[in-house]
């Protein structure tokens, strides 16, 4: 969690306990910290980074360089904006081309919802062949798009970046696709790409992005973010955000809240949500534009300086890379040591521990570790 985000939560829940029901606060919500009285700016600094729900969406879209007329949606979690983008997937595709990369939540909801209005999930196999196959960014994109045309998709899920490290060629795989076929809609997953790697790519070809605020962002506590701004579907994806009803499922306080308080008025009549990660996920913000600002001028350490400065157990246990285009500050360790595999997640997580790292753990001997900037 970074400091701006603890000190913007601890101020939030300051002022929820002695200020509970102030006329100020739908002020401050609208106009942010400048529009308080002085004497609650002074009582409360840590909301100093607080700037008004529509002054968050602007420096989200500032943090990651999106579009100016790009729209931002924030919700309690990521999964509720993940059901908002298969919903409308599913309103234009019936055959949805995915991969074994996809975050395991995610797949069984989008499965889900495909099985619900009777359209289908085509999932092709990656993982081993960019991991142990020596794949390349071309192997990659032509297989996908030979894949896509074979079983006859017309949409595309995709993580930006998968959890074990692997960064797909977005705009490669789209480009390739599009070059042979009609791609209706294109949804990705950036959740671990989000203030990780640029996100040029999923701004310029898909039709939705969802991210969130509690991994690389630093915010600690869950936000989901969600862009859209393509001309194609932005009007249908409006719609379904101002009628949720028509939505199936899509039922997220915060989103509502949120996106009411944006258009200029509640409506008297929406659910009670829990407002304290926007606090957090605006501090987080600020903290990442404030270091994109202070970038150090001393030489950046590689990545493979880097990653031989992180401190391990014992030296068998190997970093698992695939090709470099493919890489990012993820990165997965096997044990080599017979037998490993048998291991359960949370022994991995302690020896690790003991080295002074802490990481993911996984049954089959893995470990995933983040390498710091």
């Amino acid at each position: 969690m970074n400091p701006a985000a603890k000190d913007a939560q601890l101020d939030f829940v300051r002022l929820s306990a002695e200020e509970p029901s102030s006329l100020y606060f739908e002020e401050f919500l609208r106009g942010g910290f400048s529009a308080w009285p002085a004497s609650y700016q002074r009582r409360f600094p840590g909301l100093r980074t607080w700037t008004g729900v529509s002054g968050l969406k602007h420096s989200i879209r500032q943090l990651i360089d999106a579009p100016s007329d790009w729209q931002v949606l924030l919700a309690s979690r990521s999964l509720s904006l993940v059901n908002l983008a298969s919903s409308c997937m599913f309103r234009v595709c019936r055959n949805v081309l995915a991969t074994d990369l996809s975050w395991p939540t995610y797949e069984r909801d989008i499965e889900a919802k495909a099985r619900r209005t009777g359209n289908r999930i085509t999932t092709i196999p990656l993982r081993d062949d960019i991991l142990y196959g020596g794949w390349t960014v071309d192997d990659v994109a032509s297989h996908l798009a030979s894949a896509f045309v074979e079983q006859q998709c017309d949409g595309l899920f995709l993580p930006a970046v998968d959890h074990l490290g692997i960064r797909l060629p977005v705009r490669e795989i789209v480009e390739q696709i599009r070059e042979r076929s009609e791609l209706r809609f294109c949804f990705i997953d950036a959740a671990q790409a989000f203030c990780h790697v640029p996100l040029d790519d999923c701004l310029e070809c898909a039709d939705f992005v969802v991210a969130g605020s509690h991994k690389w962002m630093g915010a600690y506590l869950p936000t989901g973010i969600g862009f859209f701004g393509q001309q194609r579907s932005r009007t249908m994806i409006e719609h379904r955000v101002r009628h949720p009803s028509q939505s199936g499922c899509i039922d997220d306080p915060l989103l509502h809240f949120t996106e009411q308080i944006d258009s200029g008025g509640l409506d008297g009549h929406s659910e009670t949500a829990n407002l304290t990660s926007i606090f957090s996920c605006a501090g987080a913000v600020s903290h990442q534009i404030d270091a994109q600002n202070n970038v150090s001028t001393a030489e950046p350490l590689s990545f493979d300086q880097r990653l031989e400065q992180l401190p391990r157990p014992t030296t068998e246990w190997k970093p698992r890379q695939p090709n470099r285009s493919f890489r990012s500050r993820i990165v997965l360790f096997e044990s080599q040591i017979p037998g490993s595999q048998l291991a359960c997640p949370d022994a991995i997580r302690r020896t690790w521990l003991d080295s002074g790292c802490i990481v993911t753990g996984y049954p089959d001997g893995r470990a995933r570790v983040s390498l710091p900037r």
